[in-house]
């Protein structure tokens, strides 16, 4: 459900600078995101104003989505600053804030972060979580992993078995964050059958910078799946 074909759209995340903007676009990622002014420490923010200049350089047809977190008046603000194509939601907030943020006119992604390593999830809670979401307004649902300090770039996958429940009970498009990699993420697409798929650490190396090399495997594993 949600799929564009056979094609499994890919997001290649953390975009910093012009030449990775370049480099995922020539390798076929249909989304670009940039993290922006986000309330955790993380190696990819940037400031509103360096996102909008590097969304200005995306290419016709790749879809530019400014990934925030926080209260719904900074998401706002960001929103308008940038003009983001979507916008992702990737802290806790509230169903009273995605509703909140439709009056901008852009789609939502609603991120439910699921703690690596901690005590399971139900997947009725999962699937009650998201459908509330979508409740309000939001128009698909990405599921990552959380760690401690480490809001995303986890490198801990999401039980797949768990992703494909909820894919199955919502009505939007899912996509699967959490631990891809070239190397796992075809096995990840033909279990969970997700809308697209997120990547940031598993196509990077040591600096956070990306990896031609394994931005190409990954979305060519993706394609062969």
């Amino acid at each position: 459900r949600g799929r564009l074909g056979d094609v499994t759209v890919v997001k290649i995340c953390g975009i910093p600078t012009s030449d990775e903007i370049a480099q995922c676009a020539a390798a076929g990622a249909h989304r670009l995101g940039f993290v922006v002014e986000y309330p955790v420490d993380v190696p990819w923010n940037l400031r509103r104003d360096q996102a909008t200049a590097l969304m200005s350089q995306v290419p016709a047809g790749v879809v530019r989505v400014a990934v925030v977190g926080g209260d719904a008046d900074t998401i706002g603000a960001i929103i308008d600053h940038t003009h983001p194509d979507i916008v992702q939601l990737h802290g806790d907030e509230s169903v009273e804030v995605v509703a909140g943020l439709l009056r901008h006119g852009v789609p939502i992604i609603k991120a439910l972060r699921i703690r690596a390593n901690g005590p399971p999830i139900a997947a009725d809670e999962l699937i009650a979580r998201a459908r509330a979401s979508v409740d309000a307004g939001a128009s698909e649902i990405l599921l990552d992993t959380v760690t401690q300090g480490r809001p995303a770039g986890t490198g801990q996958t999401v039980d797949w078995s768990l992703a494909a429940a909820v894919r199955s009970a919502i009505d939007v498009p899912l996509i699967l964050a959490g631990g891809l990699n070239p190397g796992n993420v075809a096995q990840a697409v033909r279990q969970v059958l997700p809308f697209a798929v997120d990547v940031i650490s598993g196509v990077e190396g040591p600096d956070h910078r990306k990896d031609p090399t394994k931005v190409d495997a990954f979305v060519q594993a993706v394609s062969s799946a």
